[in-house]
């Protein structure tokens, strides 16, 4: 499935901020353990110097300790706050926290850096000590102190940070996103302003795409504009050389036609009516040429309006004996999504063909659905059985073989139609002669 361009920038986007906030939040949150564990620890080691510089021996040459810690977690029970002074072996002294329990430090490494060790108390509770042993002055044995701090703590306070620094980098998050948003809108604008363009284009609302883009998109548009102007110029070459290429295959048509009229017999009607047929042959198939190279090119639009009024004028004077009456009525600002040489042909055929089989009115009516154009054509004439209208559509089909004309007229509405994705459609008139239905793509 493939995603838009700002759906993949926003959700890769998104995907490396959420993975640089989380990276930094565990980042920051091993730092803050290291720190506030140094801290606990160094508070934990001025009480083993404190308690260091408090033994001293008594007149009789005992050893005491005149002096205890007075932080008050010392003094609550199972406060994972200890301290303890050994001598020989036995304790001199030890936390009022500790009650009637004594610390279990026979596991614990004496190293001249009295690094911080991990110690259970007898309750099991993890405990992060630091262990001192030293000789004073005036006492022949070792003295050991040990003094000790909770680590849940320290558990407790990471923990804490961990929330803050959650919170804080949830907001951060949530405002780079909203950073990342409106930087990938106001990036890709000039994208959607090209998008729209083009549809402007294809709609054939604008001729070429306007050149007030930022300069980094400007050569795209510059080469879009290029691609439009040489598709225009190929197809003006290509309908030049149908156009002369019809010229020359009809001149010797024409030709062969006054000539076969010449010859007064069966072989002279013969060849004047295939010669009739490759003419139609001719302007048939270089039509359908014509149009596959035009019906999906860009900007292209054409008034229905203008066309009527001008094939009006024309067969008004082509049948200004019979005293016809044409009226149009259009609904909204009709316009074709396609040349107007097309329009007019199609159009030109229909309305000749209501003209030439109505007995005084014609009706032209145009509708707007959506995308989507209706070209009516009511005529009151005789109109078409309902089992011949699908027959009449078809190539050199005619009902009355004494009508003027070679039965090619319905055929290319219909095929002209085709080629732009639309269709005609034929059925009965409420003036009671034929109505014909052009649907075709229309400019929004």
């Amino acid at each position: 499935m493939r995603r838009r361009l700002t759906s993949r920038i926003i959700i890769l986007s998104v995907f490396w901020v959420a993975i640089a906030l989380v990276a930094t939040a565990a980042l920051l949150t091993w730092l803050y353990r290291d720190h506030i564990e140094q801290h606990y620890d160094a508070h934990v080691f001025t009480h083993v110097e404190e308690l260091i510089a408090d033994v001293t021996v008594r007149p009789d040459g005992q050893p005491y300790l005149y002096r205890q810690p007075t932080d008050p977690r010392f003094y609550r029970a199972n406060s994972g706050w200890y301290w303890q002074v050994v001598i020989g072996g036995r304790i001199l002294a030890k936390s009022d926290s500790l009650g009637d329990r004594d610390l279990d430090i026979s596991e614990l490494n004496f190293d001249e850096n009295h690094d911080a060790q991990i110690l259970l108390d007898p309750l099991g509770q993890r405990l992060r000590a630091r262990v001192v042993h030293v000789m004073p002055q005036n006492i022949d044995e070792e003295v050991t102190i040990v003094a000790t701090a909770p680590e849940i703590q320290i558990q407790d306070d990471v923990a804490d940070f961990g929330w803050h620094i959650a919170l804080a980098f949830a907001v951060l998050g949530l405002g780079l996103t909203m950073a990342v948003l409106v930087q990938v809108f106001v990036a890709l604008r000039p994208l959607k302003a090209i998008r729209e363009a083009i549809g402007e284009v294809h709609a054939g609302h604008i001729d070429r795409l306007p050149r007030d883009f930022p300069l980094d998109v400007q050569p795209l548009v510059s080469e879009l504009n290029s691609l439009i102007d040489h598709n225009e110029t190929v197809l003006k070459r290509a309908r030049t050389q149908l156009a002369d290429l019809a010229h020359v295959l009809n001149t010797p048509l024409t030709v062969i036609r006054n000539e076969a009229r010449s010859i007064h017999s069966k072989q002279g009607q013969l060849i004047l009516d295939q010669a009739h047929t490759m003419s139609g042959a001719i302007d048939h198939y270089l039509s359908r040429a014509r149009i596959s190279g035009q019906k999906n090119v860009m900007g292209y639009r054409t008034s229905i309006k203008s066309v009527i009024d001008d094939l009006s004028f024309a067969m008004n004077r082509i049948y200004e004996n019979r005293d016809i009456t044409l009226e149009l009525c259009s609904k909204g600002d009709c316009r074709f999504r396609g040349e107007v040489q097309d329009l007019e042909e199609m159009l030109g055929n229909l309305l000749d063909n209501a003209c030439k089989w109505a007995t005084k009115r014609v009706e032209v009516r145009c509708g707007l659905d959506g995308d989507r154009l209706s070209i009516f054509f009511d005529d009151d004439g005789p109109g078409i059985a309902e089992e011949e209208l699908q027959a009449v559509t078809q190539r050199g089909k005619k009902l009355d073989e004494n009508a003027p004309g070679y039965g090619q007229g319905l055929s290319i509405v219909r095929e002209i139609a085709e080629l732009y994705n639309g269709h005609l459609t034929l059925g009965k008139s409420e003036l009671g002669g034929l109505s014909a239905e052009l649907e075709l793509p229309a400019v929004i």
